[in-house]
């Protein structure tokens, strides 16, 4: 008679295998593709929760609001395009190259506690950005209010010379473990990645 000890032994390779999972999986990339939002040309431009991907005219209409793109009213000329990180508190900023020039990232960057970060709204150096840009990667890190902590990823945008608008805004991710994010060559058409290939969700 033939052992039948073999599948109680597996069970058991099985049953540990899963044990493990969770401490294996410590990166979380969370996207949303395809937003494509137009940025209004104005002085309150259009605020975006990362978290919650909602979007809005005003910082009323977007609880908790992390980012805010928009045309600066006291430039010379009046009407460049600024980036705005809602309060003090909530930690958020932009990567920099230097001082308070906002960088532009590509493919192969990273985001990270390490990177260079400023919260320079009206003070801030976005002159490459108003120089026209096709798909660009804006670092940055914010406040997750699901999770209480400091998560880093990228935000994409297009614009246009001479001081920035239209201006769209394709896509985001970040990872909401709070680990170091890379960009990736090009964002995928889901809301959810993680290291172990899970079946993506559909886009939101």
């Amino acid at each position: 008679m033939k052992s039948r000890r073999w599948p109680y032994l597996a069970l058991f390779a099985v049953t540990a295998l899963l044990a493990a999972l969770p401490q294996l999986a410590t990166a979380a990339v969370i996207c949303h593709a395809g937003a494509n939002l137009s940025v209004p040309e104005s002085s309150e431009g259009l605020y975006i929760n990362f978290a919650t991907g909602v979007s809005g005219p005003t910082a009323g209409s977007t609880p908790g609001y992390d980012f805010d793109p928009y045309a600066a009213v006291n430039t010379t000329p009046s009407g460049q395009l600024r980036f705005y990180w809602n309060d003090m508190s909530s930690g958020n900023g932009g990567v920099v190259s230097s001082g308070d020039v906002y960088a532009v990232l590509g493919p192969g960057d990273s985001i990270s506690a390490s990177s260079l970060f400023s919260r320079a709204a009206f003070a801030g150096n976005t002159d490459i950005w108003r120089a026209g840009l096709t798909a660009a990667y804006l670092g940055y890190r914010f406040k997750n209010e699901t999770t209480n902590a400091i998560n880093y990823g990228w935000v994409r945008l297009t614009t246009s010379p001479p001081m920035g608008f239209p201006l769209t805004v394709i896509d985001w991710c970040y990872d909401d473990t709070g680990a170091a994010i890379t960009i990736a060559p090009a964002l995928p058409d889901t809301i959810f990645i993680d290291e172990f290939e899970s079946p993506p969700l559909a886009a939101q």
